[in-house]
């Protein structure tokens, strides 16, 4: 007796259509043999399947009974897939064929009843279509269908309610399709956030509200105790409201780090020690890191300067593709990373150089070491570098309400956001930093002074391609901000002093 069972596995955030075949016979001792699994201890989900079936009240083969997996060695263990195993054995002893286009997912305990299931939201519409008409999973499983395309979800509880419904034929079972709320990941954010609560260094303030408007990388560099660290803070308070799209991608990062569904209630803002590796930072082949937890969020690098440079070299590749990548066992593993990188620095080692107060106390070496800690090309990989003073004066000022009008920065986000994903919608991303170079042109248009204002910048200051790429796509933010179509001469200066680094410490 041969039955072919269609299941699915996750590399990542990749799925894997794999096949359980269950092969019953009456030769041969009584025993359950696993093959097509690389390396993997499957004793405890074969005991665990016998010990289900009699709790269900089903009669468990007493015969030799053969397990294989393909593709071979995708699968560590059989954990995720004892239902399909199991489902295998009740069609084969019951000489039941299973629909062709039928695919199940999950794992049981002991008793009989099926564990919810998380992995199951990768199973989307996309990966889906063309490939599979009904899906059974375990009630509580989380399963997103953006697009309902027809195909039939089906929430099982127990072994004995599959038995009745796919062997006997008895019984109804409810669509199991459901649509996630809505603002599920942002409970509580960008509801007209600002900066009014903290006092002073105004520039920074619009350069992070610029930075928070279009998704740009911003590096804040200035004395101690500055207000870096707050500043940082308060941008996670005021990140724009994300999309379905994006709580669906925010859950599913949560998942592949291992985080319960619970916990994942707002937009995630990362903030790692500098004492992190590399591995911590962007992850190992079985294991996601910070850059993945951050996905959809803020990954904060508070005193970058002091992050080893093999640590902060490994997220170039990163930024520029928005993943992380490996090879595991053979098999290519890709781990979301889409996150806003705002990062913290001194402007030197003691902290105090630039400050109003004190007096720095490093010499020209200690400088020379201090700032080429951090590569060239990575500070590249920033659209924004502002300065942060702190200074008390414009602090006291600030109390004295002479800048109110930042209470409306939050609103000014939203708008430019909505504006951003209206226009680019059909290019499949939200933020101006996401611009596509075929496409800059046409998006980013200059007036004829903003224009001549760019080409006397490259002369100036030597910029690289992807410098100019920068600035025109932040020069389209803060046009955003503003409200504009065309991009001003004023909109382009300020892009370009944020994007060149001065001598001013």
């Amino acid at each position: 007796m041969y039955c072919r069972i269609r299941s699915f596995a996750i590399k990542g955030s990749t799925v894997t259509e794999i096949g359980v075949e269950v092969t019953i016979t009456s030769r041969g001792i009584p025993r359950v043999e696993v093959t097509g699994v690389k390396g993997g201890e499957c004793l405890k989900s074969i005991k665990k399947i016998r010990t289900a079936f009699n709790n269900s009240g089903l009669q468990f083969p007493n015969k030799k009974i053969n397990i294989n997996v393909l593709p071979a060695g995708i699968i560590s263990d059989i954990t995720d897939i004892e239902f399909p195993a199991s489902m295998g054995i009740l069609f084969a002893h019951c000489g039941v064929v299973p629909g062709t286009s039928d695919l199940f997912y999950g794992s049981l305990n002991s008793a009989g009843f099926l564990v919810p299931a998380t992995k199951t939201i990768f199973m989307d519409a996309g990966w889906a279509t063309g490939r599979i008409g009904r899906l059974f999973i375990s009630d509580g499983s989380l399963y997103f269908n953006e697009h309902k395309n027809g195909l039939n979800v089906y929430k099982l509880c127990s072994l004995s309610q599959a038995e009745d419904f796919l062997i006997k034929g008895e019984g109804t079972l409810p669509d199991g399709r459901q649509t996630l709320a809505y603002n599920y990941a942002w409970a509580g954010l960008g509801a007209g956030e600002c900066f009014c609560n903290v006092l002073g260094n105004s520039q920074a303030k619009r350069a992070l509200t610029i930075s928070i408007s279009g998704h740009h990388n911003i590096l804040m560099l200035g004395p101690s105790g500055t207000g870096k660290s707050l500043l940082a803070e308060k941008s996670h308070t005021m990140f724009p409201e994300g999309t379905q799209k994006d709580a669906v991608e925010i859950i599913k990062a949560g998942i592949l780090c291992g985080v319960p569904t619970e916990n994942i209630v707002t937009t995630p803002f990362r903030r790692p020690h500098i004492s992190a590796r590399e591995g911590d930072l962007i992850g190992r082949p079985r294991m996601p890191g910070e850059a993945t937890l951050a996905h959809k969020g803020i990954l904060f690098l508070d005193e970058m300067h002091l992050f080893p440079s093999k640590v902060l070299n490994s997220l170039k590749t990163v930024i520029d593709q928005k993943k992380v990548e490996f090879n595991c066992d053979g098999v290519p593993v890709s781990y979301p990373a889409d996150f806003l990188l705002i990062g913290a620095a001194n402007n030197c080692m003691c902290g105090l150089l630039g400050a109003e107060d004190r007096q720095c106390k490093c010499n020209g070496k200690d400088l020379n070491t201090y700032n080429t800690r951090m590569n060239p090309s990575l500070l590249e990989r920033f659209d924004i570098l502002t300065h942060v003073s702190g200074s008390p004066v414009e602090a006291v000022r600030e109390r004295g309400g002479e800048y109110s009008a930042e209470c409306s920065t939050g609103e000014q986000i939203k708008r430019a956001v909505s504006i951003q994903r209206d226009r680019l919608g059909s290019l499949g991303i939200s933020y101006n930093s996401g611009i596509p170079h075929e496409s800059i042109n046409r998006i980013c248009n200059l007036s004829n002074d903003a224009a001549s204002l760019l080409e006397m910048a490259v002369s100036k200051y030597g910029l690289s391609t992807r410098s100019v790429h920068r600035i025109l796509t932040v020069s389209r933010t803060i046009a955003d901000l503003g409200g504009a179509s065309e991009i001003s001469a004023a909109h382009l200066a300020e892009a370009v002093q944020y994007r060149v680094k001065n001598d001013k410490p």
